[in-house]
């Protein structure tokens, strides 16, 4: 997934997307290209418009400043973080996603972003 100045893909994330473009292409190619790019284009639109998620229905989240957005049927988990928007997870929406804030909370001290 490439990297910007203003967007970056934890390592998890990239993961998560990476397992979501095999999925898709083991029936359809085409499908998980354009998942990809619509996941890409859709974090893309974060560094003009920040806000653009929804704060996490989690009060801890919501309190570390993480947002979702939603790329149906999945949806991204991230933080803006001094004008750079980090994108810590990317879960199937009908994923008991709630079960992993507290691994996302644990990152929040220092993200380390992959090499861009």
């Amino acid at each position: 997934m490439p990297q910007s100045d203003k967007v970056r893909f934890l390592q998890e994330a990239l993961d998560d997307a990476e397992e979501i473009v095999l999925y898709i292409a083991q029936d359809d190619i085409d499908a998980a290209l354009r998942m990809h790019d619509r996941i890409i284009e859709r974090a893309g639109q974060l560094a003009l418009y920040p806000r653009l998620g929804r704060p996490v229905p989690d009060q801890k989240m919501r309190d570390a400043g993480f947002r979702l957005l939603v790329v149906k049927p999945y949806i991204l988990f991230y933080r803006d973080i001094d004008g750079v928007i980090y994108i810590y997870r990317v879960l199937h929406g009908a994923m008991q996603y709630p079960a992993l804030y507290d691994s996302m909370l644990q990152k929040i001290t220092a993200p380390s972003p992959p090499p861009a």
